[in-house]
């Protein structure tokens, strides 16, 4: 017979891993740290996950696809890009002011060169980033020697950048507003031109 799986188990252990990849590093974040904070045991986080690295690229995946399928839905409802990129970092700005760690991790992850996307999601970013550059192309929000990389080097890492500052509260500790939204698309469509 089957055993059945608690929710509430795995929830504590998605929660765990974002707590200890923020505050240990993902080289710190240790299979047993991350069940211990969870209150389950080693073999009950092994038997969803068969690694600490399949564990942790789960729940990248499945922040930057939930953000990825925002974006195409920005897309389909907005023509201009610096549009979409304030929806982008509207999104991301909510979510640091409501669950702070949850941005810091996504942060950490896509500046910690020892953490390995799996290889489903280092195919996605560059297809999702070049139908962007393409509208902003079509536009003309985007300079024509903008190339895919370039504008990964400025989107999304201005926006989550910033909103991880913010959720350390580095320069403040004010929440994130629409109107600073604006902004940060802003800059991030004149760092394109």
């Amino acid at each position: 017979m089957a055993k059945s799986i608690d929710e509430t188990k795995l929830q504590r252990i998605k929660e765990a891993t974002i707590e200890m990849v923020v505050s240990k590093g993902y080289g710190g974040a240790s299979v047993s740290s991350i069940a211990k904070k969870a209150q389950v045991a080693d073999g009950y986080l092994y038997r969803h996950y068969p690694s600490k690295a399949a564990l942790v690229q789960a729940l990248y995946h499945s922040n930057i696809e939930y953000f990825r399928n925002l974006i195409f839905k920005y897309m389909e409802e907005h023509d201009k890009l610096e549009e979409v990129i304030y929806h982008f970092c509207n999104e991301i700005f909510t979510l640091a002011n409501d669950n702070p760690s949850r941005a810091k991790f996504i942060n950490m992850l896509m500046n910690d060169y020892t953490f390995l996307m799996s290889k489903e999601m280092v195919l996605k970013i560059p297809e999702s980033s070049k139908r962007m550059v393409e509208r902003g192309y079509n536009t003309g929000e985007i300079n024509e020697n903008i190339n895919v990389e370039m504008f990964n080097a400025v989107f999304p890492a201005i926006p989550i950048q910033y909103a991880s500052s913010r959720a350390t509260e580095v320069f403040s500790k004010e929440r994130l507003t629409e109107n600073d939204a604006k902004i940060v698309a802003h800059l991030v469509i004149n760092a394109l031109k």
